[in-house]
């Protein structure tokens, strides 16, 4: 996997429509996480369905889009800290989204789930 390591990593609480690109999803970070999308930070979004994952990050003069869309089952983001780092996750836990990990159960994930994510504010 290309995603840089040693940052700090965002994720997006709502779901987003999956045909977004890099002036969306940019627009989005600066609109609605008042941050600098082009800093370095990793910025993770999730599709409506939940099958699909966007990672958007700045590297050498341009941005850099990851995807990835599962075939079987749905991404799940970790539950968030409410302690002002509210939509911070770290390295470890982007990989386990990233390879479709459950949280609480630590397995695969598979089945349908809401298009809502449930994360702490």
């Amino acid at each position: 996997m290309m995603v840089p390591s040693d940052k700090k990593y965002f994720v997006y609480p709502d779901c987003i429509d999956g045909r977004k690109s890099f002036n969306g999803l940019a627009g989005i970070v600066r609109g609605e996480l008042n941050r600098d999308p082009g800093n370095g930070d990793v910025f993770i979004f999730v599709s409506r369905s939940r099958q699909s994952i966007k990672l958007l990050f700045w590297e050498h003069g341009g941005f850099v889009i990851y995807y990835k869309k599962m075939d079987n089952g749905n991404f799940e983001v970790p539950p968030l800290r409410a302690d002002g780092q509210g939509r911070h996750i770290s390295e470890i836990q982007l990989l386990q989204v990233i390879r479709g990990i459950e949280f609480q159960k630590e397995k695969q994930r598979t089945g349908n789930r809401k298009t809502k994510l449930a994360l702490e504010q």
